[in-house]
């Protein structure tokens, strides 16, 4: 399978999409005003990420039937098609298209969850799942061992997995969010998703051919978000919105459990996300606050720019440190990466108190 021109083209299309999707924004008034919580002081558009949505499925699509004849991830298939594929497909669409008017009218909290739900709810339906965790001190553990039968249809028992659907539904959720969390910095959520895909397409290239298919989704996507990144780079000509980072998110979600379920390679390379944004949430529980939808400047990118970093500076120190434990996380067994998620735990703890202690001296310095 040549993976270059689709990720060539999927550079292309979504750098030219984004051009034109913010020359329209400016020119219907599709702005996004400035909040308390935001850097950026001047309206911008907000909806790049239908750039990357529609690349992709443009791409995904074409490439997949008329030069690659499907994408098959398995022998299970529905009205024709590969199930997991129409899976992602189809939650994919919902998620995009819901956060895309999100973007410009706006959802409620708990609104935009059960989208997500639901949409996780399409990939788990699809037979997409954690089906077991490594276990690093002996047998991987069985995550299928408790099952709810919930209907049959043409002959078939659907069940409900009870702790591997569960988990399955908590990861692509929570991926979602993380995203979502990172995405307040110019370019952040962008780069670091772009690390992440090519770290799944890398791996999904070392499990052979059988992995073509992940393969092929994950450099698209990433090709996909560098077309776009050319206008995010800090300073940002036009932001990726919810539309965007939800529907990365839920593709970062997804993919590494049709490559191998490796969550710990892709939970080390998003590892400072995922952890700063337990870190905040747990912070605003303990005041008291929304764990999950209060807005605040808590996260690890503002603490950069209050210890006195640029946007570029904090944006490119946290892409080498996420392309640093994904280079780790390839060259790791089970075990490793254990040992190296502890390590990055620890990083960030030692990061959080360095940037408060300078952003204590900047405020110091700044009174005198």
């Amino acid at each position: 399978m040549n993976f270059l021109i689709p990720f060539v083209t999927s550079i292309v299309i979504s750098f030219v999409l984004t051009k034109y999707l913010r020359l329209f924004c400016y020119r219907k008034k599709i702005l996004h005003q400035p909040r308390s919580r935001d850097i950026h002081t001047s309206p911008l558009p907000r909806i790049g990420g239908v750039a990357i949505a529609l690349t992709f499925l443009f791409i995904t699509l074409v490439f997949s039937t008329i030069f690659f004849d499907g994408l098959k991830f398995g022998q299970s298939t529905f009205l024709g098609l590969d199930k997991h594929f129409l899976g992602i497909i189809v939650g994919g669409l919902l998620i995009a298209g819901s956060m895309l008017y999100d973007d410009i009218f706006g959802l409620r909290a708990w609104q935009k969850l059960f989208i997500q739900v639901f949409a996780a709810l399409v990939v788990i339906a699809s037979g997409i799942g954690i089906d077991h965790l490594s276990n690093p001190f002996g047998e991987s553990i069985n995550l299928n061992s408790l099952y709810i039968p919930i209907f049959k249809y043409n002959g078939i028992v659907y069940h409900f997995s009870v702790w591997s659907d569960l988990l399955t539904l908590i990861w692509v959720v929570g991926m979602m969010n993380v995203i979502n969390f990172v995405d307040g910095v110019d370019g952040l959520a962008g780069g670091l998703s772009i690390i992440a895909a090519v770290t799944i397409f890398l791996l999904s290239r070392e499990l052979g051919p059988v992995q073509n298919a992940t393969a092929f989704l994950s450099l698209v996507l990433a090709g996909s978000i560098i077309g776009f990144l050319f206008w995010n780079f800090p300073p940002a000509k036009i932001f990726m919105g919810d539309s965007g980072s939800m529907f990365i998110g839920f593709l970062l979600g997804v993919l590494p459990l049709i490559s191998g379920g490796k969550l710990a390679t892709v939970f080390l390379v998003l590892g400072f996300p995922i952890v700063d944004g337990l870190f905040v949430a747990i912070s605003r529980a303990v005041r008291g606050l929304n764990p999950v939808t209060t807005p605040d400047k808590t996260h690890l990118h503002h603490r950069f720019l209050k210890a006195g970093f640029t946007q570029r500076q904090a944006v490119i120190i946290l892409y080498l440190i996420s392309a640093a434990f994904g280079w780790v996380a390839l060259r790791s067994t089970t075990s490793l990466k254990l040992l190296a998620s502890a390590v990055l735990l620890i990083v960030i703890i030692v990061l959080i108190s360095l940037l408060n202690l300078l952003a204590k001296r900047k405020k110091h310095v700044g009174e005198f």
